[in-house]
């Protein structure tokens, strides 16, 4: 599996390509803003010869759907995500004011929903949904057990706003739960195997074990 890391929109939001040595793509919250980043995205799936296949969102706050609308149209393929966060679809208007976020192309409708356990899968590349409530009602992360071959066969978590490197998600924002959150990541994160690596929404990569000492 590829990963091609963008950081996109004033939040500096972590959008992951996610591809197969035949070009069958993921793309997870391809939160591109502004025509310079929209043009990144495409070139490079363009470039790299890539068919999006699926199109994840790890929850629906407003930074992280910046871009659906674009891939929608550019590649046919609509979003994903959980179904508890699709009321944060209709207060775009209202997140890009409070946090003066830009708001010309809003995110349409999903095209489906994930749950806690679910299978998201092209060739040589499979993510399992997991659930964990607290920064938004319907958050997720995606986690890869098998991410390549000898050295580099470690797992992978992609975890939205859910966890950072040394800190988690804010719990104050449209439906989030402190505790639901801690929770959450203690039973459901936590719990991997510590070598995992952690590609969050937002700053550096780390590890489920270097994560484990805040908690």
């Amino acid at each position: 599996m590829q990963v091609k890391q963008f950081v996109f929109n004033p939040f500096g939001v972590n959008a992951y390509v996610l591809s197969n040595d035949t070009g069958d793509s993921i793309l997870i919250d391809p939160s591109a803003s502004n025509e310079r980043e929209r043009s990144a995205l495409a070139a490079y799936i363009k470039d790299a010869g890539l068919k999006v296949c699926r199109v994840l969102n790890t929850h629906l706050h407003l930074d992280h759907v910046l871009g659906n609308a674009f891939v929608e149209r550019t590649f046919g393929v609509k979003a994903e995500a959980h179904e508890a966060d699709t009321f944060l679809l209709d207060l775009q208007a209202e997140q890009g004011s409070m946090f003066g976020l830009p708001f010309d192309d809003p995110a349409p409708k999903l095209g489906g929903y994930l749950s806690d356990g679910d299978i998201v899968e092209v060739p040589g590349i499979r993510l399992r949904v997991i659930h964990v409530a607290g920064h938004s009602p319907g958050g997720l992360a995606f986690y890869c057990e098998s991410t390549g071959s000898g050295d580099e066969d470690v797992p992978a978590l992609f975890s939205g706003d859910i966890l950072f490197a040394g800190s988690r998600g804010r719990s104050d924002l449209f439906g989030g739960d402190e505790d639901a959150l801690v929770s959450g990541i203690k039973s459901k994160i936590l719990t991997l195997p510590g070598n995992t690596v952690v590609l969050p929404g937002h700053g550096p990569f780390t590890t489920v074990a270097d994560e484990k000492m805040w908690f």
